[in-house]
């Protein structure tokens, strides 16, 4: 963080001298011109109310509902932290974050004097924020992002702590000039310009570009508050969704299927011979099989050639769907067909065979991972074979433009859920449509 140190001395002679001038406003009139609620001024704490240095309201940008996990980040002496408490409830959580030891030791002690049960306090970072992958409903933040040098990391976390379509709400200080915006990672200007919420500010296109870059959809810059620390520093509120993984991956296939000849695509095979003869060895034509993330594979052809009836395809993209059954012409009606994520399938029957040459690798979160091997065991008969195969350690990095994860024997093992045993495992080397190759791990699991 630009100007930390800076920052962590102004903000603890905040939390130290609440009465004390900065050069801004704070205090309970100032939660009163951001229109915070009189019930709140009621049920809190009237001495919390003098360390209010709120930029805006955050709460007047949507519902908190009851029950939720609310995080507030750049918690301060907890202002924020305890309104959030009262909405949620006392079966909801509230967590504040702050970077000054002092604010986190009056927030706490602000919890306390409030008599709550539900509430958190952390020292952490923004960059490193100490919460699980999606185990928060909404993010707060008020007058504290700008004091970040690079907000690409502090989105990018927010964007992983939040639950899939969970939501931020959030005050900020923005430019207002005509100027460009410097490169938000460098603290060009002074050290004592962070702590006072002018260098760190950035235009309001680019914390939205950011924002829109980390994932987020649905951003709004919802207007400017009376804060102002400079004569070109303003408040500002801001809005937005978590796009979730989910349908990020629907919106990318889609596209893909749409806009390019999928025989051309470097996943592709003409024969996927790897794929059919493990699916013969283990299995027999009356066999249920079912072929996850099956895009526009050829290996459906195959099996039907092969005498196989009850087949069941599964992709997240429906135009790589039509596009099969295009295809396969009056044999259309063999295959079973199912639009959804992986994640979010639910099995109507049970199957002798899982195949899956290219879903498993895109998985980037541990909890998607361990939803998939759920998703797996759910839809396997006893001792059915789920053929894995996935980019190998050493080989590719990314895919049709997407991150993804590299496996080997070793970390497939670290993977496997009880119930499910690896039985083999070879490394294949695929040739693409553009005759270079790639690194394949090949993966036989038993349900047990």
């Amino acid at each position: 963080m630009a100007g930390h140190k800076q920052v962590i001395e102004l903000y603890s002679a905040l939390a130290d001298q609440p009465g004390q001038d900065f050069g801004w406003d704070k205090g309970l009139e100032n939660a009163k011109a951001h229109n915070y609620s009189s019930e709140w001024f009621e049920k809190l704490p009237s001495e919390i109310w003098d360390y209010c240095a709120a930029v805006g309201n955050p709460f007047k940008l949507g519902t908190i509902e009851k029950g939720s996990t609310v995080l507030d980040l750049g918690c301060g002496a907890g202002v924020d932290l305890l309104v959030s408490a009262l909405l949620v409830g006392k079966n909801g959580k509230a967590i504040g974050i702050d970077i000054t030891p002092k604010m986190v030791e009056k927030a706490k002690e602000h919890v306390r004097l409030a008599g709550f049960t539900n509430v958190e306090v952390l020292e952490s970072s923004f960059e490193e924020i100490a919460l699980d992958d999606e185990s928060v409903d909404v993010v707060i933040s008020n007058g504290a992002i700008n004091l970040t040098s690079c907000k690409e990391s502090v989105f990018a976390e927010i964007h992983r702590v939040l639950k899939p379509d969970g939501r931020i709400m959030f005050a900020d200080m923005i430019d207002v000039s005509a100027e460009d915006a410097t490169v938000c990672c460098a603290a060009s200007k002074e050290e004592g310009d962070w702590a006072n919420c002018v260098a760190g500010t950035l235009r309001e296109g680019k914390l939205i570009d950011i924002m829109s870059q980390a994932g987020f959809d649905n951003i709004e810059c919802t207007g400017l508050t009376h804060y102002k620390t400079s004569d070109t520093t303003y408040g500002a509120t801001f809005r937005a969704t978590k796009t979730t993984h989910t349908k990020a991956r629907q919106s990318h296939w889609e596209k893909i299927f749409t806009t390019k000849d999928y025989t051309q695509v470097l996943w592709h095979q003409n024969s996927p011979t790897v794929s059919l003869d493990l699916i013969t060895r283990y299995s027999k034509p009356d066999d249920a099989v079912i072929d996850v993330g099956c895009g526009a594979s050829f290996l459906v052809d195959n099996l039907i050639d092969n005498g196989y009836s009850n087949i069941t395809l599964l992709d997240t993209s429906k135009r790589s769907l039509d596009i099969v059954k295009e295809r396969l012409g009056d044999k259309a009606g063999i295959p079973a067909y199912i639009c959804s994520d992986i994640l979010h399938f639910s099995p109507s029957q049970q199957f002798k065979i899982w195949h899956d040459r290219a879903v498993f690798h895109f998985l980037l979160l541990p909890n998607e991972r361990a939803t998939y091997f759920e998703k797996v065991m759910q839809s396997l008969i006893p001792g059915g074979i789920a053929l894995i195969s996935t980019f190998r350690v050493g080989g590719q990095t990314m895919c049709a433009g997407l991150d993804i994860v590299q496996y080997d024997h070793n970390k497939m093992l670290e993977e496997l859920p009880h119930g499910l045993k690896l039985v083999t495992y070879e490394e294949v080397t695929h040739i693409t449509p553009a005759e270079s190759e790639q690194a394949y791990s090949s993966f036989v699991i038993r349900k047990v």
